[in-house]
């Protein structure tokens, strides 16, 4: 009998500890979805009520009149959309990734960690190896930024200190 006893105290008990666990997650989610609302009409209001804005985890989506922002933590891979002509940039691991899609075109901004010291000048040859215009600033340890232009695309990045920025921009 105390052995029944004893095991419908656990059970009992694990019942308890997890409906404890799953309030107190329901709690904080709300929490987060609620914070994430808040913010999202702080940033509506503060474009003048001519945004929508979605917050969701690491991405950020914002509508207006001139186009569509987006930024997105998650991504980790070279988009496809991105045409052939731009190098894929492969000395660093994406971090974010921001796009932008407006009547005059589209653009794409990564910030790449864990760049190593040569990236800028290995970019540099991939960009003249497409047939870019480039043009660029040396500083010691491989910071510095290259920039290279082609038809109605540019491709700018800067580095330094393990990290980097790449912008690509391409007009209509």
């Amino acid at each position: 009998m105390k052995n029944n006893t004893s095991i419908r105290f656990r059970t009992g008990l694990y019942f308890i500890v997890s409906f404890i666990a799953l309030a107190c997650m329901t709690i904080l989610f709300s929490c987060k979805k609620t914070a994430e609302k808040a913010t999202e009409k702080i940033i509506e209001k503060s474009m003048g009520d001519d945004a929508n804005v979605d917050i969701d985890d690491q991405k950020i989506v914002m509508e207006t009149e001139e186009g569509t922002f987006t930024s997105d933590a998650t991504v980790r891979s070279w988009p496809k959309e991105i045409p052939n002509e731009i190098p894929e940039f492969k000395f660093g691991k994406i971090s974010n990734l921001s796009t932008q899609v407006m009547d005059e075109g589209k653009g794409w901004t990564f910030i790449f960690e864990e760049v190593g010291k040569n990236a800028m000048d290995d970019y540099k040859k991939l960009l003249k190896d497409k047939g870019f215009k480039v043009s660029s600033i040396s500083m010691p340890g491989g910071q510095g930024q290259v920039t290279g232009e082609m038809g109605k695309t540019i491709v700018a990045m800067m580095a330094g200190e393990n990290m980097a920025t790449l912008n690509v921009s391409i007009e209509k």
